[in-house]
């Protein structure tokens, strides 16, 4: 095969690998919400928050890829980018989600 011809194939396959990122990280953001309806617990809030920003990154991510050539996106003022921060975020929530105790907020240690 020609160098064209792989390069072809590999920007086909990076974008399906992107769209199913996408669409399984909705996915997960669904079961998530659905879990968290279902409790009510701010575990399941923080969780659902990071899964939340695990799909805006992916969505970013494959506006990235498909539409800008793989360009980044940056904040403005900031020189962050945008997936960058959202997978900050993400992270973030997931530790909360770690750390929160049910019923508890981060600054009591549940005892009297």
């Amino acid at each position: 095969m020609e160098g064209a011809t792989w390069l072809s194939m590999f920007n086909v396959t990076d974008g399906l690998v992107h769209v199913l990122l996408v669409a399984f990280s909705a996915l997960v953001l669904l079961i998530s919400l659905l879990a968290y309806v279902g409790r009510r617990d701010s575990r399941y809030l923080f969780l659902s928050l990071a899964f939340a920003f695990l799909a805006l990154s992916q969505v970013v991510e494959l506006v990235e890829t498909i539409f800008l050539s793989n360009q980044l996106i940056f904040i403005p003022l900031t020189g962050v980018h945008l997936s960058h921060f959202l997978d900050f975020l993400m992270l973030s929530s997931f530790s909360l989600a770690l750390l929160v105790r049910n019923g508890e907020s981060l600054g009591s240690s549940g005892k009297q």
